[in-house]
């Protein structure tokens, strides 16, 4: 006997994602059956040249729902085009555990997208006077898989430690506001006496400053003194990976070990938010090409590059938007 599919009904973050995606549609003026040339487009809507990668990205998150069909610099609109819907993006932020600096600047970013293509409006302004900048930034991506992932690091975590004869001695970079710190140290607590916490800037946390992008003995990390390294949430900010990366297998002894949790391809309310935060000055290049959340494989390749093999991976998800990903990687003995 065949039973009959029940529709799956959209999660917040589905829903999240769909109006982003519609409001994308409606902003770039979508027609279905056009064909239409990027350049074209950019021009015909004002967009200033720091924001053109932001339309690639755009288009290309459009490619992957089918809503268009990239051809080089050519795209057609071969689906329906999604419309925008009344949900409470209020609701949708909450239940999507959305960072309240990131879905204050989502909320209003939908309703001035062409404006901030056009730069007539821009994010921070849009975020003030209530939020900020590096607020934002440090809760792009977040949402309620992180939480996942943050307990499947500390569980990781308490297994590594619990294999060393020695006390451990963890780093852990951007330790931002201690939600990672939180659920290791909740699940190891004898690691504190030897846990170093690292930021770029201050933090609420007793924390050291470190800088991912410079070298880190210069900053007082010696090499090989560190057994463990984690970074939620962190190492996607870096300017180089391969470099970065690099340098935290100098900073691990041989046979340490690496945890990181990081978001992956483009989320669709990052994509209408905080990326356009990472608009370089006019006429200047994008961050990393626009590649904001670089993808599951280019990190695999970057962990080998640097002298690392990959142990455990595991990623959760939506349907629609950005996957999460947790690598845990030792430090090859070469």
């Amino acid at each position: 006997m065949a039973y009959p599919r029940v529709a799956r009904k959209p999660s917040a973050t589905d829903q999240l994602d769909l109006v982003s995606l519609a409001a994308v549609a409606a902003a770039l003026r979508l027609r279905s059956g056009a064909v239409r040339s990027i350049g074209d487009t950019t021009r015909t809507l004002g967009v200033i040249p720091r924001h053109e990668w932001l339309v690639r990205r755009w288009l290309g998150a459009l490619a992957r729902c089918g809503v268009v069909e990239l051809d080089g610099d050519t795209y057609r609109v071969r689906g329906e085009v999604p419309g925008t819907g009344a949900e409470d993006l209020d609701v949708l932020h909450v239940q999507s555990r959305i960072p309240e600096e990131v879905a204050r600047l989502h909320g209003r970013a939908l309703r001035h997208l062409p404006e901030l293509l056009r730069d007539e409006v821009t994010a921070a302004e849009l975020l003030a006077p209530e939020s900020t900048v590096h607020g934002a930034l440090a809760g792009e991506g977040l949402s309620l898989f992180t939480q996942q992932l943050d307990e499947g690091c500390a569980d990781l975590v308490a297994l590594a430690a619990g294999t060393r004869r020695h006390r451990t001695r963890v780093v852990e970079l951007g330790c931002g506001t201690g939600r990672l710190t939180t659920a290791v140290l909740r699940e190891s607590p004898d690691l504190t006496e030897h846990y170093r916490f690292t930021d770029i800037g201050y933090q609420p946390l007793r924390s050291e400053t470190l800088d991912v992008d410079e070298d880190f003995v210069a900053q007082g990390f010696a090499d090989a003194t560190a057994d463990i390294v984690l970074a939620g949430h962190t190492l996607h900010h870096a300017a180089n990976i391969g470099q970065t990366l690099a340098r935290i297998r100098n900073l691990l002894a041989p046979g340490g070990e690496l945890l990181f949790t990081t978001p992956a391809e483009d989320d669709p309310v990052s994509l209408t938010s905080t990326h356009f935060l990472h608009s370089r000055q006019r006429l200047a290049a994008a961050f990393r090409d626009g590649v904001i959340f670089p993808a599951m494989v280019v990190w695999r390749n970057a962990l080998y590059a640097a002298g690392f093999t990959v142990k455990v991976e595991f990623s959760v998800g939506a349907r629609t938007s950005v996957r999460h990903h947790l690598f845990h990687a030792v430090r090859e003995n070469v």
